[in-house]
């Protein structure tokens, strides 16, 4: 078995998740599907490239962060765990630190910069499509990235950020959900995947047969993912050695396409949750990767939450320009297709190579500093 930091074929469907969803909010201004045929449906569920980033959040946090497992904290640290008279043990806030730090400052930035363009819009006397989106309320809600929380049922300000806000949920009760899980069996982890595809089964019923749940109900959607990806990074090791993963692999490449054409969410991201799970299979039987090598996709899949911030942005800028103009996206559609592609694109090297990479290794050479005499801190040799 071998846990890596990063599984290069993992970082590589980022990429094509954070396009799936791209596509999809291109669509809906220019309904290019409706000339791809059988492929249509691909791109009209285009949101559910997000449910594959709900998965990944919970299967890769699981992977790197063993210290937090039963494993990690059993059994001289469990009574400090629980017994400390600190309100946390430490590695918690440190965890809490990391996870903050990569997806706070590039999501504060990306808000500032979206009252830039408004601003610049109204001093131009370009008003918004909905400019109530961009109220003083919904600012404070998206500045404590409770947005996506059940606070409110519209998007405002940068709105695909309402998946982040509820990555943050996640994150704030990863470490007392992943000890629990820690303790389950490979076998019982696994029925943790089958019971919450069932769950998510009810809530696509319950919403008319669609898992397109944002802002008020995105919880309900995230959670049972989130803990899809944990239960199944507790049950990948035990598996991993045995299956023909590169088949797997193939086989839920096939599935998800077939189930998107047809429609069906939940089928779809049970394809999306097989593929995933057969490349950390994998990774984890210490196999050559699949696609992982190809260094531009990997690239891409670095970018990809740079990426997935950016697009809102150069939606919204687009819009105004067009406003202006007098023109609408139907009648120029390959202006603004390309500009929804080159601007995203733009700003999204820019916001990572400026903001998030430079805060996620600050963050990290801040948190790994040595605690002092006062607090001494076990090394990683008598933690492993």
């Amino acid at each position: 078995m071998n846990v890596r930091q990063e599984i290069p074929d993992l970082t590589v469907c980022r990429a094509f998740l954070a396009a799936w969803v791209f596509t999809y909010h291109v669509d809906l201004y220019l309904n290019f599907s409706a000339w791809l045929g059988p492929c249509a449906e691909i791109v009209r569920h285009g949101y559910l490239g997000v449910d594959g980033f709900f998965i990944l959040s919970g299967l890769i946090l699981a992977r790197v962060h063993p210290e937090l497992s039963r494993r990690g904290m059993h059994p001289k640290l469990d009574s400090e765990f629980f017994g400390t008279p600190q309100p946390f043990h430490p590695r918690v806030w440190k965890f809490w630190g990391k996870r903050l730090a990569r997806i706070y400052p590039l999501h504060f930035v990306t808000i500032i910069l979206f009252a830039a363009v408004f601003g610049a819009g109204l001093a131009a006397d370009v008003i918004p499509r909905d400019p109530s989106r961009f109220s003083i309320p919904a600012l404070l809600e998206n500045l404590a990235l409770v947005q996506g929380w059940g606070f409110s049922s519209h998007g405002a300000w940068n709105y695909p950020s309402w998946s982040v806000s509820a990555e943050w949920a996640g994150y704030l009760l990863f470490p007392i959900t992943w000890y629990i899980i820690s303790f389950l069996e490979p076998v019982a982890s696994a029925s943790i995947v089958v019971c919450c595809m069932a769950v998510l089964g009810g809530i696509t019923v319950a919403h008319q047969h669609n898992l397109n749940l944002a802002f008020g109900g995105g919880l309900l959607r995230f959670f049972p993912e989130f803990l899809i990806g944990l239960g199944t990074a507790k049950a990948v090791p035990r598996y991993a050695d045995m299956l023909p993963t590169r088949y797997f692999a193939a086989l839920a490449v096939g599935v998800l396409f077939i189930f998107a054409s047809a429609g069906f969410d939940v089928l779809t991201v049970a394809g999306l949750w097989l593929l995933l799970f057969s490349l950390t299979a994998h990774a984890d039987a210490e196999r050559p990767t699949l696609i992982g090598n190809i260094r531009v996709l990997r690239w891409l899949g670095l970018l990809s939450y740079a990426f997935y911030m950016s697009f809102a942005l150069a939606e919204l800028l687009l819009s105004q320009i067009f406003r202006r103009e007098g023109w609408t996206p139907a009648s120029h559609s390959l202006v603004f297709a390309t500009g929804m592609l080159t601007v995203t694109f733009f700003v999204a090297v820019i916001l990572h190579v400026t903001v998030e990479v430079p805060c996620r290794r600050a963050a990290d050479r801040w948190l790994e500093r040595p605690a002092s005499p006062k607090t001494p801190i076990r090394s990683k040799q008598q933690l492993s």
